[in-house]
């Protein structure tokens, strides 16, 4: 079809029914035993959330035992991904957990440099260094991005949040940042720690094997990448219901879903786009994941105003990437 190769492997419309019902079955009774979601996201990183992590690894997981169904080839490769998916939440997760910092930038430095060194050693195993390494959906190997994606899955969104920053401040506003409180080397290492544990057990790792791995190739075979997008980010927000009707997002009830996935529709083309320029990176996509979902943990003044901002520069720059980029236009048509 004109976006990846397809293949040695098949994922049928019955793989997707069962993985979108594995991912809520493995997440849901979790995130409510855990007992975080009456705490409506406050609370430090204790035992509650630990446990709750677990859930939030369950669309890598599903797609992990799912891929172990399509190839003997890929069975070993789940069993190759499964320890890097779940051992951070021993160390540091465990780590973390027993120091209960209230803030991520106030991590000890124990957990803190656990952190670091495991999100190093899974961003060396998830590279395209990693020849043994196969895409869960279509079982080949991943391409090696251009410098100039990777360069921009790690800038985009923070630019594109900071500038909402700064148009929410600049009338009166106050534009600290908690995390640059320190001395230039402090600050670095907090910004650092912030990004190390968010790519680990902030959602990345958990999610992006799942969404951008599994579901989006498979999504990708008979649908246009604005179509698979927009189908992802439905999906997407329908697995954070349990989060949203406790916290809100935006707005708190049912609307909180809707918001939810009315954030997602840009924020999710434009992962399309970035899956497109990859071929198929995994790390990319966690990269990209990790660079929104850390914004949150730098202490930004009025960062729920700058969030809102950030979602309508989302959908500004989804509509010009998808509108003017040649890869998407052309994936589009072959779809």
């Amino acid at each position: 079809m004109g976006v990846l190769d397809s293949g040695a492997t098949t994922v049928s419309r019955r793989f997707l029914w069962a993985f979108l019902v594995l991912v809520c079955v493995l997440s849901w009774p979790v995130w409510v035993g855990s007992g975080v979601l009456p705490r409506a996201g406050a609370g430090g990183y204790d035992a509650r959330w630990l446990v709750a992590q677990i859930g939030v690894m369950s669309p890598s997981l599903a797609a992990l035992l799912l891929s172990g169904f399509l190839s003997r080839e890929l069975r070993w490769n789940s069993l190759r991904l499964l320890p890097f998916v779940l051992g951070p939440l021993v160390v540091p997760g465990i780590l973390v957990a027993h120091a209960s910092p209230a803030q991520v930038s106030e991590m000890p430095p124990l957990p803190a440099v656990a952190t670091v060194v495991v999100a190093a050693l899974v961003v060396l195993f998830l590279s395209p260094l990693n020849r043994r390494l196969l895409g869960p959906a279509t079982g080949t190997p991943q391409a090696r991005p251009p410098a100039r994606v990777l360069v921009l899955s790690l800038t985009l969104f923070p630019a594109l949040f900071l500038l909402s920053w700064a148009l929410v401040n600049v009338q009166g506003g106050r534009f600290e940042m908690a995390a640059l409180q320190a001395a230039p080397l402090g600050s670095a290492w907090i910004v650092l720690v912030c990004f190390a544990h968010n790519l680990l057990l902030g959602g990345s790792l958990g999610e992006e094997l799942g969404w951008r791995g599994f579901l989006l190739p498979a999504l990708l075979r008979d649908r246009s990448p604005l179509k698979a997008s927009i189908v992802l980010a439905i999906v997407g927000g329908l697995w954070h219901l349990p989060i949203d009707l406790y916290a809100g997002f935006g707005v708190t009830g049912l609307g909180a879903i809707l918001v939810r996935i009315v954030f997602l529709v840009p924020v999710s083309i434009l992962f399309t786009w970035f899956y497109l320029r990859s071929k198929g990176s995994l790390l990319i996509a966690i990269l990209l994941h990790t660079s929104v979902n850390v914004m949150s943990d730098l202490g930004l003044s009025s960062y729920s105003a700058a969030a809102i901002v950030f979602g309508f520069s989302a959908g500004v720059a989804s509509v010009v990437l998808s509108a003017l980029s040649p890869v998407f236009r052309r994936a589009t048509a072959g779809g």
